[in-house]
């Protein structure tokens, strides 16, 4: 009991010591400095200050929850120092006592920890949406400090869409509580395919950053998810088509109609209410068919797209038409015959006439000693 009663005195000095550094003064005339002013600490490394008298003083020393630095006379500086820091919040209080009155110097001291995991969801657990409709993700960030640096940033793909610093917190702590916390972050999207349309999956990730200042990490600490990929469901859209096809009678053609969506969609071709027989895509119009419109449908789980193919259905007037040539060719070809038949007759033989001829009768011939007849041509 004497060894506790001759204890106590030194117990008491050294605590009025500590009460007094941290409730007389809250800041002294600036005797003291400290090298670094400001700390930022990962939790569980080491963390070293100096602190440095510029006055007159009889001894000095540091008040702190974890490895305090006992009143020391007739020294210049005192190092506080942790080999591994692991109190959450903390505020060491260097001090120098000088005659009448004490300088002290708070050192501020930041503890960080990155978070256990970095977590993205859809709230309506599902990998697909329908595109145009509204959907919420979930950012889940497990111990996560010092949350008040916290900062949420969601990603879609690469892009920084959002940032937020209003998350809910899973479990409070009490106000100066600075120990990891649990946060959650919602984000509101409406899917929708990438720009060019050409992509049906979109992805989107989200982050837990750290701005602890100039004294922390540099670029700022950032731990990203692992992205969730969505699909995005979108009803067809059949490719353009022709509006106007003219098949010979008699003969066959092809319908082919081509359509995007996702899921895939079916594509079949409707005539008069009925369901055609369609192969890929494609119909082939038979010799038997009719004109009108026949339709092509698209149809998937998001909705249908129709356009609609008018069939007209002409004569085969090219047999006729060959007829009417043939015709004409040989009705041609006989006028001409026949034009050219008179022609030459008239060209070659001529034209005679036996008027005024004098016929000499001796011996009852019509000529005599060998001589012809005279004639005179015609003129033509």
């Amino acid at each position: 009991m004497a060894m506790e009663w001759g204890r106590w005195p030194a117990l008491a000095a050294r605590r009025l010591v500590l009460v007094a550094a941290i409730c007389a003064f809250t800041a002294a005339d600036g005797c003291l400095e400290l090298h670094p002013p400001r700390v930022v600490v990962r939790h569980g490394d080491p963390v070293s200050v100096n602190c440095t008298v510029s006055t007159d003083h009889s001894s000095m020393g540091w008040a702190a929850p974890v490895d305090e630095v006992p009143n020391t006379p007739d020294v210049q500086f005192v190092t506080w120092r942790v080999e591994s820091l692991t109190i959450w919040d903390l505020r060491p209080l260097c001090y120098a006592n000088r005659p009448g009155k004490q300088c002290m110097e708070r050192l501020s001291v930041t503890v960080y920890k990155p978070p256990d995991s970095v977590s993205v969801s859809s709230v309506n657990s599902t990998d697909s949406m329908v595109e145009g409709s509204q959907y919420h993700l979930k950012c889940e960030i497990q111990n996560i400090a010092p949350v008040q640096n916290l900062t949420v940033k969601w990603y879609k793909g690469d892009t920084l869409v959002h940032e937020d610093r209003d998350y809910v917190i899973k479990v409070k702590k009490p106000e100066r509580e600075k120990a990891p916390v649990s946060v959650s972050s919602i984000l509101l999207i409406t899917a929708n395919r990438t720009a060019n349309r050409t992509d049906d999956n979109v992805q989107y990730s989200c982050g837990a950053e750290l701005d602890l200042g100039p004294e922390g990490p540099q670029p700022p600490l950032a731990v990203k998810s692992t992205p969730l990929r969505v699909t995005v469901h979108y009803k067809p859209t059949i490719n353009p088509i022709v509006t106007d096809l003219h098949v010979i009678h008699g003969y066959s053609a092809v319908l082919n109609c081509s359509a995007k969506g996702n899921p895939p969609p079916d594509i079949v071709w409707i005539f008069n209410g009925r369901q055609l027989p369609t192969e890929d895509s494609i119909y082939t119009i038979s010799k038997t068919d009719d004109e009108g419109n026949y339709t092509c449908r698209a149809n998937n789980s998001v909705g249908i797209h129709e356009e609609t193919v008018r069939v007209i259905v002409t004569e085969n007037y090219m047999p006729l038409i060959a007829g009417i040539l043939v015709v004409l060719v040989l009705a041609i070809s006989l006028a001409f015959c026949v034009i050219y038949s008179i022609y030459y007759k008239n060209k070659k033989m001529g034209h005679y006439s036996l008027k005024n001829v004098k016929l000499c009768t001796q011996n009852g011939n019509v000529a005599q000693n060998g001589n012809s007849l005279p004639m005179t041509r015609l003129p033509e």
